[in-house]
């Protein structure tokens, strides 16, 4: 999985799962900060990734959730299962799996056969 999209991932995931809204996610293995905006109203995913120009979108239905990347071009679905997800990266056709503790946020990336690390921003309010 490209390092976009396990950003993407991580932020949705995060977001989510905590029932909050941050404004970055901090890329522990690359100790990069993205600025990051998100907003997930009414089963739509819709997050802006400041530092990189990307969007992405997507649904989610209970825990099922589908989303796209904008800049990638690349759709990734994952299934919610109380702190823990899993799901497939559809454009390198890899699984993966992670789960939320707080603010960080770990993915195993199945393609690269190794964990990453994120953790969220301050909390945002609508």
């Amino acid at each position: 999985m490209k390092d976009s999209l396990r950003v993407g991932l991580a932020y949705i995931a995060g977001s989510i799962i905590n029932k909050k809204r941050y404004s970055s996610l901090i890329d522990q293995s690359q100790n990069k900060t993205y600025q990051m905006s998100g907003c997930f109203d009414l089963g739509n995913i819709d997050v802006q990734n400041h530092g990189e120009g990307s969007k992405i979108v997507g649904m989610m239905s209970g825990g099922d959730i589908t989303f796209f990347h904008s800049v990638e071009n690349v759709s990734i679905s994952l299934r919610l299962n109380g702190t823990d997800f899993k799901g497939h990266d559809n454009g390198s056709g890899k699984d993966f799996t992670g789960s939320v503790n707080g603010k960080s946020v770990k993915i195993y990336d199945l393609g690269e056969y190794k964990n990453f690390y994120y953790d969220l921003g301050a909390e945002t309010f609508p």
